[in-house]
């Protein structure tokens, strides 16, 4: 498989993608998934820039199936990002095959969410689209830079479950 890396990051494209997680994984291409995200021509063309050389893609989760397929059969390696979690359980109920592991990255306080630790606050919607991803035999992996330790979805859904 050519995607390198999968994952949920409220920024997207930022600092940290662009000289972290590109040093740690071999890219070529940033595939960008969310109706929000290609709806919003301001957040596109912020985005390309962030990506400084590499190529970028931005898609709606319509579109996307045909777009990650492509880039899966494609020689060339890529990042596949979107901004929620509900973007990813809405592919994989598509039945898309974007590989076994997702990677969470930074998912910050929003109203009505739970502060589950460093950088990972979700609502009841991330909650479900997160099991949902699981129950599909996704390995969930929370991490906010590569050296980080890894913290799994059954850790941070029993804290979840344990608060008020």
């Amino acid at each position: 498989m050519t995607i390198s890396l999968v994952r949920v990051d409220d920024r997207v494209i930022h600092g940290q993608t662009m000289t972290r997680w590109t040093k740690a994984r071999p890219v070529d291409g940033i595939l960008v998934v969310g109706d929000s995200i290609a709806h919003n021509k301001l957040r596109r063309r912020v985005l390309k820039a962030a990506a400084n050389d590499l190529k970028v893609g931005i898609y709606t989760v319509a579109e996307a199936p045909e777009k990650i397929a492509n880039g899966v059969a494609s020689k060339k390696r890529f990042f596949l990002i979107s901004d929620s979690p509900q973007t990813f359980s809405q592919l994989v109920d598509m039945g898309v095959d974007f590989g076994q592991k997702l990677n969470v990255g930074p998912m910050n306080t929003r109203p009505d969410t739970k502060v589950l630790g460093n950088t990972v606050a979700i609502d009841q919607a991330d909650y479900d689209a997160f099991q949902n991803i699981n129950d599909h035999g996704i390995e969930i992996q929370f991490q906010l830079l590569p050296d980080d330790s890894v913290r799994s979805w059954t850790t941070l859904k029993n804290k979840y479950d344990s608060m008020d």
